[in-house]
This record gives C-alpha cells, sequence and structure tokens, in this order.
C-alpha cells in the first residue's frame, strides 16, 4: 500500500488529536489544546521514547527472535509513532518539519556531492544532470 502522506496533513491530524488525546486510564494528557503545558523536553523524551521502543524491536530482530518479514507490520507502527511525536515537537517548536526537511536535505545533498534535490514543496525530485524530474507517481 502507497501513502500519499504530505507533512501539512499529519501536522493537521496531529493538531487536531492533541486536545482529544487520553492516557490508558482516559484522563485527558494535555490541558492547553495545542500542547503548550508540555515543555520541548517533555515532547522531546516522547521522541526518545518511541526511538527506545524502535531500538529495542530491531535489536529483537538482529539476535534472530523473530525475522525482519515477521515484524515488519509492526515495524512501521513504530517508525510511524517517532514520524508523529516528531512532528509534534516541530509543531511546538514552531518548525515547518516539511520544509525544514527539504532544506536539510538539499543542504546535504550539496555538501555530500550527490546531486539529489527535493523540489521547494516536496512535489518531486531533481537529479543533477538528469533533465527530468521525479514526482510521486
Amino acid at each position: 500500500m502507497r501513502s500519499h502522506l504530505s507533512f501539512a496533513v499529519l501536522r493537521a491530524a496531529n493538531v487536531a488529536r492533541l486536545p482529544r488525546f487520553k492516557d490508558a486510564k482516559g484522563r485527558v494528557v494535555l490541558h492547553k489544546p495545542d500542547g503548550s503545558d508540555w515543555l520541548l523536553s517533555q515532547w522531546s523524551n516522547a521522541v526518545c521514547g518511541e526511538l527506545g521502543e524502535l531500538a529495542n524491536l530491531i535489536k529483537k530482530i538482529e539476535r534472530g527472535d523473530f525475522t525482519l518479514d515477521e515484524k515488519r507490520e509492526e515495524l512501521g507502527k513504530e517508525i510511524a509513532d517517532v514520524l508523529t511525536y516528531l512532528d509534534i515537537l516541530a509543531f511546538r517548536a514552531g518548525v515547518d518539519l516539511g520544509a525544514a526537511t527539504v532544506e536539510k536535505f538539499n543542504e546535504v545533498s550539496d555538501r555530500v556531492g550527490a546531486g539529489v534535490y527535493i523540489i521547494a514543496g516536496g512535489l518531486g525530485v531533481k537529479i543533477a544532470g538528469d533533465d527530468s524530474e521525479r514526482g510521486d507517481s
């Protein structure tokens, strides 16, 4: 299954869900609808917690407890958790994650001489020396 999820849609969904988010006991977690009652360090810790869960699953796959094929779906869900919390952290810090990703990706491509660039707005990929642009088709 292919998804065309954009950073903008993820951000809108995260912002809409923040005031509705409840813990395992059914209590509302955040008391300010924009999540500003959590410090940036708390959102960062949430990202790190999800990264820890992802790393633990990868450890178990690599030591042979499971095959990658057996855990691919769970692995995808853990990666999605990381991305979701990372977007909330970016939102709370006032960072447009999509724009920052495009800018940083292209900066690194320049630095390492890769010649692969994300087209502004995330509308496709441009490869230096290749006259065509590759979109999300």
